[in-house]
């Protein structure tokens, strides 16, 4: 029996609650507050910039400018961790006011027509392919940055971290040394893809769904003009139109929680996967990260996919209004109708879009220009280390 779209919708509410819960977020919980191990989450993170800044200042003194290059290259993810944290937590009483919107959305429109569930389904088929998608990127990278020094211990007898950050009191370079920051530089490897990838899943749960906003608005809007052509239906259509602006606003409210939730996030995504690009690039260049290609990637994914999901809401947003001037017969309307269609249509005109701290439009336009910067420096890395060669 194929399972409905409720059923699958529920199934990934229980996806993402299982991955916040290891890192104590699990904001979709009513009663949720932050306790023991959501703290020690947080003291965790903050220990990683704490042995990063004692690893610089070490490099400094020693005047090892590699091994800095090396230590701040993935302190953006833990900035990213960090912000997610902060932002879900804050606002848990948003985020579950928009979880459970769409919940009421899928239980309201499942038994509509088939139409209706084709829209449902198709989100979630699209949530779906995303989240594997990710699934796969962290693991592969997780994976490879564990493997890799374990083959390089195993081969070539050569201590390689999986990190780049010392702990004060612990030798690395001794055998039991080694072993103790390879299980610490383990765990927080692993709590860092989970913490990332859990605040990520609410951010594509909360975008995905937008286009099927407009898919249902357009829909009511094909029967709204069914009974508009219908003059003893007056009522049946008033109701009706009076039904898509309260679905135009229920569109407005989601994307301005969205926002709000996640526009800081948003702006430390960009500025710090940017800043993990460029570090490690520069350490692909001096050749002394085996694994730097695989973050690289990673990285760069990361940037496509949080860009790729501003420029959603930006074509949902064109969508919305294109559905109200092109798709609405509102001269076949009475005159005090048709001010409402107005009404509607200007709002539409100036919705939200998603932006990264109110300062950069999160786009594909603005990841093309970022990669544009990105390539400039790496031109400039180029031209410097052969001048220097």
């Amino acid at each position: 029996m194929a399972k409905t779209a409720v059923s699958r919708f529920a199934t990934i509410i229980r996806l993402i609650r299982f991955c916040v819960k290891i890192c104590g977020t699990d904001v979709s919980n009513p009663n949720y507050r932050m306790w023991a191990w959501t703290y020690l989450i947080t003291v965790t993170i903050f220990a990683y910039f704490g042995f990063t800044g004692y690893t610089v200042y070490r490099a400094v003194q020693e005047r090892d400018f590699t091994t800095i290059l090396l230590a701040i290259a993935t302190v953006g993810s833990g900035a990213q961790g960090l912000v997610k944290l902060v932002c879900c937590v804050g606002n848990a009483t948003l985020v579950r006011n928009i979880q459970l919107t769409y919940e009421s959305m899928y239980r309201e429109y499942e038994d509509r027509s088939r139409v209706y569930s084709k829209y449902l389904h198709q989100r979630i088929n699209n949530f779906y392919y995303l989240v594997l998608g990710f699934v796969f990127l962290y693991t592969t990278t997780v994976i490879i940055m564990i493997c890799f020094p374990l083959f390089e211990l195993v081969v070539y007898n050569k201590k390689a971290m999986i990190l780049h950050f010392l702990i004060p009191g612990i030798d690395h370079k001794s055998d039991t040394g080694y072993v103790i920051m390879f299980g610490i530089h383990s765990t927080f490897l692993f709590l860092g893809a989970f913490g990332n990838f859990g605040g990520d899943m609410y951010l594509f749960l909360f975008i995905i769904n937008i286009p099927l906003l407009k898919d249902i608005f357009k829909e009511k809007f094909n029967e709204l003009n069914e009974l508009v052509v219908q003059p003893d239906k007056y009522k049946e259509m008033h109701a009706k139109l009076w039904d898509l602006l309260d679905w135009h606003q229920k569109y407005a409210t989601i994307l301005r929680g969205t926002k709000k939730i996640y526009t800081a996030v948003m702006f430390v995504e960009l500025i710090s996967t940017c800043f993990g690009i460029l570090c490690t690039i520069s350490c692909i260049f001096m050749k002394n990260w085996p694994t730097a290609p695989f973050y690289l990637l990673y990285c760069f994914i990361v940037l496509y996919t949080f860009c790729g999901l501003g420029t959603i809401v930006e074509t949902t947003n064109e969508q919305f209004t294109n559905e109200i001037y092109s798709n609405c017969l509102w001269y076949e309307l009475p005159v005090r109708e048709q001010k409402l269609v107005i009404l509607m249509l200007a709002k539409s005109q100036d919705e939200r879009s998603l932006t990264a701290a109110d300062m950069l439009p999160l786009s594909m336009t603005t990841a093309l220009q970022l990669t544009k910067a990105i390539y400039s420096f790496s031109m400039m890395m180029i031209t410097y280390l052969d001048y220097e060669i």
